[in-house]
C-alpha cells in the first residue's frame, strides 16, 4: 500500500526529525556535563586493548507484506529492535609523536517477533504476486538482524589549552544481515533475507580531556560507503526462490562520547553514541505485491560498558 505523496513527505520528515533529535540530545548531554579541564590525551600508555558490551538499538526500514481481515498488514515489523553488541578495540600510540593507530571489530544482534490471530490473511507470493488466502489461523513473524564489521584508522592528536584535539581517517567495513521468517498456524510460509554490505572510508575529529574529573573523549565521524545488498527469497508452503541485488552509495554520521574511571583497580569506561545511515537496503512491494529492492535511511544507537584488558 503506497502513501499519498504529501503523507510520504510528512512521514520522511518525522523519521528525519527523530534521527536528528537523537543525535542532538547526545551532544547536548555532553555539553552540559560541565566542569571540563584541559588535558593533552586520555592515556600515556603505548598500547590499549579494550573490550565492550553494549545495549544496542537498530532503527531500520519497516517490513510489511499482505493484508489481514481488517485491512491492516498481514505481517509487519517496524524495524525498531533492541539487542546487544560486543566490541574489541586496540589503540597503538607511538611515543614522542602525536600519531596513533586504531583498530576495532564488532558484532551486534537484535531479535524481534510478533504474533496475530486467529485471523484471515491474504499474502502475495513475493516472486509472482499471486495471492494466497489463509483462514482461521495464527500468524508469526521472526525479524532478526545481525550487524558486524571492523575499522582501521590513523589519528593525530594536538595538545591545546582546551584539551587534546585530534583528526584522522581510515578504512571501514560493516554489514547488516536481516532475516524475515513468516509462519501461519505453525507452518513456514517463506523466508526473505536482505544482506547489506558497506565498504568505504571514514574521517573524524575528536576531543580528549577531563569531564567531571574523569578522562573522556568525544568523536564525530563521517563515512562514505559503497553499499551492495543481496535479497534472497526461500519458499515454504508458498513455494519459490529468487535472488536480487542492488548497489548504491551511502553516507554516515556517527557521534560518540566516552568517559572512564577506576573500579577495583581496573580502568572501565562507558560510551554512548548514535550512527545515522543515509541509505540502507529495504524490501518494498510493487502494485502487484512482488518484492522489489529500494533504500531508506536508518539509525543505530548504543550504550556500552568497556573494560581495559
Amino acid at each position: 500500500m503506497h502513501l499519498p505523496p504529501f503523507l510520504f513527505q510528512l512521514n520522511s520528515l518525522a523519521i528525519s526529525m527523530r534521527h536528528l533529535s537523537l543525535i542532538v540530545a547526545i551532544t547536548i548531554g555532553f555539553a552540559f556535563s560541565a566542569n571540563t579541564s584541559a588535558q593533552s590525551t586520555t592515556s600515556d600508555r603505548p598500547f590499549d586493548l579494550t573490550f565492550g558490551k553494549a545495549f544496542w538499538g537498530a532503527m531500520l526500514p519497516e517490513y510489511t507484506i499482505g493484508e489481514d481481515a481488517d485491512g491492516g498488514s498481514a505481517y509487519r515489523d517496524d524495524g525498531d529492535t533492541l539487542g546487544a553488541l560486543w566490541e574489541l578495540k586496540a589503540v597503538r600510540r607511538f611515543l614522542w609523536t602525536r600519531t596513533s593507530v586504531e583498530t576495532k571489530a564488532f558484532y551486534g544482534l537484535a531479535r524481534a517477533n510478533s504474533n496475530k490471530g486467529p485471523t484471515d490473511l491474504d499474502v502475495p507470493n513475493p516472486i509472482t504476486g499471486a495471492s494466497s488466502a489463509l483462514t482461521s489461523g495464527r500468524s508469526h513473524l521472526d525479524a532478526d538482524v545481525d550487524h558486524y564489521g571492523f575499522d582501521f584508522a590513523l589519528r593525530d592528536t594536538w595538545q591545546t589549552r582546551v584539551g587534546g584535539l585530534s583528526a584522522g581517517c581510515g578504512f571501514s567495513y560493516m554489514a547488516f544481515d536481516q532475516d524475515f521468517k513468516l509462519e501461519y498456524s505453525g507452518d513456514r510460509l517463506f523466508k526473505e533475507s536482505l544482506d547489506s554490505d558497506f565498504v568505504g572510508g571514514k574521517a573524524f575529529v575528536g576531543w580528549e580531556g577531563y569531564v567531571l574529573d574523569r578522562a573522556s573523549n568525544l568523536d564525530l565521524t563521517f563515512g562514505f560507503y559503497d553499499m551492495d545488498a543481496d535479497y534472497t527469497f526461500t519458499g515454504g508452503s508458498i513455494a519459490g526462490s529468487r535472488f536480487d541485488e542492488i548497489s548504491r552509495t551511502s553516507g554516515t554520521a556517527d557521534i560518540s562520547f566516552t568517559t572512564r574511571g577506576m573500579i577495583n583497580g581496573r580502568v572501565v569506561g562507558f560510551t554512548t553514541g548514535a550512527m545515522y545511515i543515509s541509505r540502507i537496503a529495504a524490501i518494498e512491494r510493487n502494485a502487484a505485491g512482488v518484492a522489489v529492492l529500494g533504500t531508506d535511511d536508518a539509525v543505530t544507537i548504543r550504550a556500552m560498558f568497556e573494560i581495559l584488558l
